[in-house]
């Protein structure tokens, strides 16, 4: 797995009894949400060690900064660096579930016709398989190329614009123009439309603009709507960020109310969440724990990844949960997910 740099930043490999006994203290808190015990410890996992053996490793792993320890007598609990040490030693995908896995199959089984379909879809499927916070940012779009505009007419002043695109993805929007929609107007309107803006990319909007001739002022109002609305397409806006089950983030026996109402502050703000989950170059999948590194919130963790469709590279998906999160789960998820938006369908190997 890659990760961020940070991420190994003062990583070097426990000794072997503390590199396990971290392991089975983030185990079992990730399943209990709860301090565990020395005793506890000795009792599911290292029979073989003494009970005073163990105290004494997990003082040592809290010096160095890997425990917590609320008071004396209370057991330890992972702080951001332990969760950090645990996904670079430990986390590895895991197979998923059939139940899993078909529904992943069957919620991208349906054809799409536009891009924020699969997105809203993906949003939802992630939640849902992690039951974690998941987000979607689209991003990318300027490269991709306009391959037809379509017009169908719905009555004298509205038409239906369709934009077909080379990855397949379409956008269409009811428009009204003050100019009468018949039969020859839709005709002419189709046949400028695509010499004007068939073959190029979103990108190159300004070009075509400049290209539009003074004697087309008949289809001025129909060209600004085409060119409103694809620069709306290509923008990352608040409408380029969808999310699903934001409230599962408050649901866990781990939360407080200054980490809600951080989270809260954070997710109605979709440019914050956009940088939240935003990944690095080169990297498959962006892990951020701890308040340092997602923006203030308290027992946070966020995994994220890039994503394609029919191979190009179109936005990120995240998951926001507790520290404890299940990170192979997830990150199990997010891969499946992503090879099924760019191929139609998962890894079948993870069957």
């Amino acid at each position: 797995m890659i990760l961020l740099p940070k991420l190994r930043e003062a990583m070097e490999r426990l000794s072997e009894r503390k590199h396990n006994i971290l392991k089975a203290v983030v185990e079992e808190y990730i399943k209990q949400a709860r301090q565990i015990s020395s005793g506890e410890l000795q009792e599911k996992y290292f029979s073989q060690i003494s009970s005073a053996t163990i105290r004494s490793e997990l003082a040592a792993l809290s010096d160095m900064g890997y425990l917590a320890q609320p008071h004396t007598s209370a057991g330890r609990s992972p702080t951001p660096k332990a969760y950090k040490y645990y996904v670079e030693f430990f986390v590895n995908r895991r197979p998923l579930q059939k139940k899993e896995i078909q529904l992943i199959d069957n919620s991208f089984s349906l054809k799409f016709n536009a891009v924020e379909d699969i997105v809203r879809t993906t949003a939802k499927v992630i939640s849902d398989v992690t039951n974690y916070t998941s987000v979607i940012v689209l991003q990318n779009v300027g490269g991709v190329v306009i391959k037809e505009i379509k017009l169908v007419g719905l009555d004298q002043h509205t038409a239906l614009v369709i934009i077909i695109t080379d990855s397949g993805i379409i956008r269409d929007k009811v428009i009204t123009l003050k100019n009468l929609v018949d039969e020859a107007f839709l005709h002419s309107a189709v046949l400028m439309l695509n010499k004007i803006f068939g073959g190029r990319s979103v990108s190159e909007l300004e070009e075509a603009v400049s290209s539009v001739d003074k004697e087309l002022n008949e289809f001025k109002e129909l060209f600004d709507n085409v060119v409103a609305l694809l620069k709306a397409y290509s923008s990352v806006t608040d409408e380029s960020v969808f999310m699903e089950g934001e409230s599962k983030m408050l649901n866990y026996p781990d939360a407080d109310i200054g980490s809600a109402k951080k989270f809260l502050s954070i997710i109605d703000n979709k440019s914050l969440v956009g940088a939240l989950i935003d990944t690095a170059d080169d990297i498959e999948f962006n892990v951020r724990i701890g308040k340092d590194e997602t923006q203030g919130i308290e027992k946070c963790a966020v995994v994220s990844a890039k994503y394609k469709v029919n191979g190009r590279e179109v936005g990120y998906a995240g998951v926001i949960g507790p520290e404890r999160m299940d990170y192979g789960k997830v990150i199990s998820v997010l891969s499946y997910i992503g090879k099924s938006l760019n191929t139609g369908k998962g890894d079948k190997d993870e069957k």
